[in-house]
């Protein structure tokens, strides 16, 4: 989402192998995302203790194998070598399937 107009929504799709099943769905963002996202907190990368000077904000988003679909709005992208990560769940929805064909 870095130097972009914030999204309003997100669509997925994808294949679930074991099941045969194509899951596609589609979740609102909460318009507050973009406040949250302007002023995301600076985090500390472990192994130098320094603090990141630019944030860049990351969409995380998820899908379950039960069709659940997160989406989350973090200060970095992933926790690994970093403390003072934050998500902020920005929406959630479940997702419809049809068989593979």
């Amino acid at each position: 989402v870095y130097d972009q107009k914030f999204p309003e929504k997100v669509v997925v799709e994808w294949l679930d192998k074991s099941e045969n099943r194509i899951y596609y769905g589609e979740v609102a963002i909460d318009k507050a995302g973009y406040k949250l996202a302007k002023n995301l907190p600076r985090y500390t990368v472990v192994s130098t203790g320094r603090k990141a000077k630019e944030i860049i904000p990351y969409l995380i988003i998820g899908m379950s194998e039960t069709g659940e679909i997160n989406v989350w709005l973090s200060n970095a992208p992933s926790g690994r070598n970093r403390t003072d990560r934050v998500l902020h769940e920005l929406g959630s929805g479940q997702a419809q399937w049809r068989e593979n064909k």
